[in-house]
């Protein structure tokens, strides 16, 4: 299914990257000089677009740091920039050490595909004037002495009503590059998903974990003057949540910011389209309880 694709991938745009050291605030309480645990990043990108095809790719790519670390947030820019929303079975994902060379090889495969089906709907009938989008951004979002996280931010647009959206983020253990969340299937026959690799929450199916999600899911509403004070009103804001006392998980793992974790669901995961990403925060004083141990030694309570 269309919508199971897109809630399960990542991908998209770019700008021609300059090289330069990435300036994301660091909170560190280490001792020592804090450019010796700092991680370094360049900006990389590039762009390709023409009548058929727009298509940018941009990431901020490890070059100095924990070798560990290093290595899993390359990866994980791999497996994001390898990512297609619409694609069939699991992207093959192919390991750079050169972050340019990662960028150019998503512009020009996604270029390709694009181009070749904006000629093909052009065939079918299409008469839009729109060129076909992709649009990719991978970027560190925290960096703290404990841990480092990333974002994945991708856009598109493909002849439709309307172009997609994606956002997720990873969360890393900065002394050895462990991810910290989950990973999701999608099971089509039950219409689905199932997290495996739990390294984030130690009680998933916690009713108290649920009744944090539910009030998360409530406040997003409330951030936009939707009168949402009851279970009924906001049960008539979602799609496809048959009991409102046990919302979910989203499909993309929770991760770790300054204000504390942080939720997001994706286009139609739980809401209709015009809700935008439903997406919150819980403090971390509040979340700790049902983090596993690995993930409750990252943070303090705030």
């Amino acid at each position: 299914m269309m919508m199971a694709a897109v809630l399960t991938a990542c991908g998209h745009r770019a700008t021609s990257g300059s090289s330069s050291e990435d300036a994301a605030a660091v909170d560190s309480t280490a001792s020592g000089d804090i450019q010796d645990v700092t991680l370094q990043t360049d900006s990389v990108g590039m762009e390709r677009e023409d009548s058929m095809a727009s298509v940018k790719a941009t990431a901020d790519w490890p070059v100095k740091g924990n070798e560990a670390l290093v290595k899993s947030i390359r990866q994980y820019i791999c497996e994001e920039m390898a990512s297609d929303p619409f694609g069939e079975g699991k992207p093959e994902v192919k390991l750079f050490e050169d972050g340019q060379k990662v960028v150019e090889a998503t512009v020009n495969r996604q270029y390709q595909k694009l181009s070749e089906e904006w000629k093909e709907m052009r065939k079918e009938g299409y008469e839009g004037d729109m060129s076909f989008g992709s649009d990719v951004h991978v970027s560190k979002l925290v960096e703290t002495d404990l841990y480092v996280t990333y974002m994945s931010n991708a856009e598109g647009f493909m002849g439709g009503a309307h172009g997609y959206a994606i956002a997720t983020g990873q969360t890393f253990r900065k002394s050895d590059g462990k991810r910290i969340g989950y990973e999701t299937e999608y099971d089509q026959a039950t219409e689905t998903f199932h997290q495996k690799d739990q390294t984030l929450f130690s009680a998933p199916q916690s009713p108290k974990l649920f009744a944090l999600i539910k009030e998360g899911v409530r406040s997003y509403f409330a951030e936009f003057e939707t009168d949402v004070k009851t279970d009924e009103a906001l049960k008539d804001m979602l799609i496809g949540v048959e009991d409102i006392n046990r919302i979910p998980l989203p499909s993309a793992a929770p991760y770790f910011t300054k204000e504390g974790l942080s939720f997001v669901y994706q286009q139609y995961e739980i809401a209709p389209y015009a809700a935008g990403m439903v997406s919150f925060n819980i403090s971390y004083a509040k979340i700790r309880p049902f983090l596993t141990k690995d993930a409750s030694a990252l943070v303090n309570d705030n």
